[in-house]
């Protein structure tokens, strides 16, 4: 017999596509408030607001450099 068409994506794998904007959303609040914390203690330990600004652009590079090349790379 054949499948029906569409018959893959029934059950958990269409609840996991369904709702990966949420999860996504769920996890950019969580990394906004983990940087918010880290944030008010360093500035409340008396960081520099400049150096704060350049180690926040630092650790965001360092994050983003290996999704950048993985997916801009020439096939």
């Amino acid at each position: 017999m054949a499948e029906a068409e569409g018959s893959c994506c029934n059950g958990l794998p269409a609840f996991y596509e369904k709702s990966k904007p949420a999860l996504a959303m769920i996890c950019v609040q969580f990394g906004f408030a983990g940087m918010n914390i880290i944030s008010k203690v360093a500035l409340n330990q008396g960081m520099s607001h400049f150096v704060l600004v350049v180690y926040r652009h630092a650790v965001a590079t360092l994050v983003l450099l290996p999704f950048a090349y993985v997916l801009e790379r020439l096939v």
